[in-house]
């Protein structure tokens, strides 16, 4: 299995050459992409199964020594993130193939979204942190592409804009990189597990880590460096928008994660509080940002900053039971908020907007693609037995669990909010006097939002399998040293 881990980048690479010079056989190009993303998600569910029983593939490229070879590393967290990521994209592209238009440009997005996959599935195997600093800009060249894809004005100055906020974020993740080598001398992940570790927290190792956080948290769109997100999935195409919210900020997601229990466990330690804080803020933010909005895509933006909080504040308390709690969580948001902007998109391909107030009596005029759109927003609102309710569920028992009474008690109130905007949303654009004329759309683009929608469902009635696997994800984290000694040996 370990010799197989590089195709998870240079299969997505190769596929994307590939497409870029079949590009003007727009079939093809499609039957073969779709072919790719079938075929990576086949790889993803076998690692899946061969890291169950607690097996760390790793794989050396090159022949240079521990620890400055590029080393490729899969544990339990590396699978579920790269079959989360394989799982979401392949339903996204299916979906593009029906939902752009020749006139759309749909012959560069095939190789656009390889490439993307591609630095996003690096990022998860890495086990260097500059060459997790190399896949984030992959992955963000493509993104700048995609979210100018109709090169309209609106994508364009959000393009622009996301591009200088991560320009300036991976400025200051090299200057990370470069305080963390000064300090230690080494940049692989189980290396500097080791030596940070003899180090300890001194102040310039906690303001390193905070350094990191401020990176990651660009990424993962956490308080204060949310404010690119809601612009970005309501111009975006919607494939390009199911991407950013189920896989691409949970990148940033994994980092956080990464760092807090493998390269700076005892830093974090130091800036918990802060983190917390950040957590509950963005809970807040994206809670509160949902009132006013009119446009479904906005509506579910907002909401993504809102999860990713909760997300964040499982990962902050630092404890076994939070990072199985932020692993469910992040899982089955993947699929939601993904379920959720394709269902968006399919309501827009139908109605021809996705403006709530022109979008009145959709459950008359559309019924399959509304109940679609009620099973996500149920499990977003954290109704039973959906997923999302046990997503809440293990982050308030966590929290609680470790005494932050007062985070957790702020969390658990804004609960309330979901619940609001949520029920609130769909009353709008499912009831109500039918306006406007009801289009149609093709059966593969109902096939891909049931697909990501039926996890809502799969996730809730199994959750003793999903949290029992998170918890196995969990104690893996928790005792770095086999990850460690894996490393070492393959080096």
């Amino acid at each position: 299995m370990s010799d197989l881990l590089p195709l998870f980048a240079a299969g997505p690479l190769l596929a994307g050459v590939v497409l870029f010079f079949v590009r003007r056989n727009a079939r093809l190009q499609e039957s073969l992409s779709l072919a790719a993303l079938a075929a990576n998600l086949a790889l993803a569910l076998w690692l899946l199964r061969e890291t169950a029983g607690g097996d760390i593939f790793v794989h050396r490229m090159g022949f240079w020594p521990f620890p400055y070879g590029i080393l490729l590393v899969a544990d339990r967290l590396t699978a579920t993130m790269l079959c989360l990521s394989a799982a979401v994209v392949g339903a996204s592209g299916a979906f593009a193939c029906q939902y752009l238009s020749e006139e759309q440009r749909r012959e560069v997005f095939h190789p656009l979204l390889h490439f993307l996959l591609m630095g996003m599935q690096g990022a998860f195997a890495t086990g260097d942190i500059f060459n997790l600093f190399v896949f984030f800009e992959v992955m963000l060249i493509s993104t700048y592409a995609l979210l100018g894809f109709y090169y309209s004005l609106d994508q364009l100055e959000m393009a622009l804009k996301y591009t200088c906020l991560n320009l300036i974020a991976s400025a200051f993740f090299l200057l990370g990189v470069a305080m963390l080598y000064a300090q230690v001398g080494t940049v692989n992940m189980a290396d500097l597990s080791v030596k940070v570790r003899e180090v300890g927290p001194t102040p310039l190792m906690v303001l390193t880590a905070l350094t990191f956080v401020f990176v990651f948290s660009a990424k993962a769109a956490i308080f204060p460096m949310q404010l690119w997100l809601p612009s970005a999935h309501s111009i975006s195409p919607t494939p390009v928008s199911a991407i950013l919210a189920g896989v691409l900020v949970k990148v940033g997601v994994y980092a956080i994660l990464r760092c807090s229990t493998l390269i700076f466990p005892e830093p974090f330690q130091r800036i918990q509080a802060i983190l917390i804080g950040l957590a509950v803020a963005t809970i807040l933010y994206g809670a509160l940002g949902t009132l006013p909005q009119r446009n479904l895509k906005r509506i579910l933006a907002y909401s993504t900053i809102n999860q990713l909080g909760y997300i964040v504040f499982a990962i902050a308390l630092l404890t076994p039971a939070g990072w199985a709690a932020a692993v469910f969580y992040a899982v089955g948001h993947a699929f939601l908020k993904s379920s959720l902007l394709l269902g968006a998109g399919l309501s827009q391909k139908l109605t021809g907007t996705v403006d709530l107030d022109d979008m009145g009596g959709l459950m008359e005029r559309a019924p399959f693609s509304t109940l679609l759109l009620l099973t996500g927003l149920l499990s977003l609102a954290g109704i039973p037995p959906l997923a999302g309710f046990f997503s809440k569920l293990f982050v308030i028992q966590a929290g609680f669990a470790q005494g932050a009474y007062l985070s957790t008690g702020i969390a658990l109130a804004a609960g309330i909010f979901s619940l609001y905007y949520n029920f609130s949303t769909y009353q709008r654009l499912a009831w109500g006097a039918p306006k406007g004329e009801t289009g149609s759309a093709p059966a593969a683009m109902y096939a891909a939002v049931a697909f990501l929608a039926s996890f809502a469902v799969i996730f809730g009635l199994g959750v003793p399998w999903l949290y029992g696997w998170s918890q196995l994800v969990a104690s893996q984290l928790a005792s770095p040293a086999p990850y460690i000694a894996a490393m070492r040996l393959a080096g």
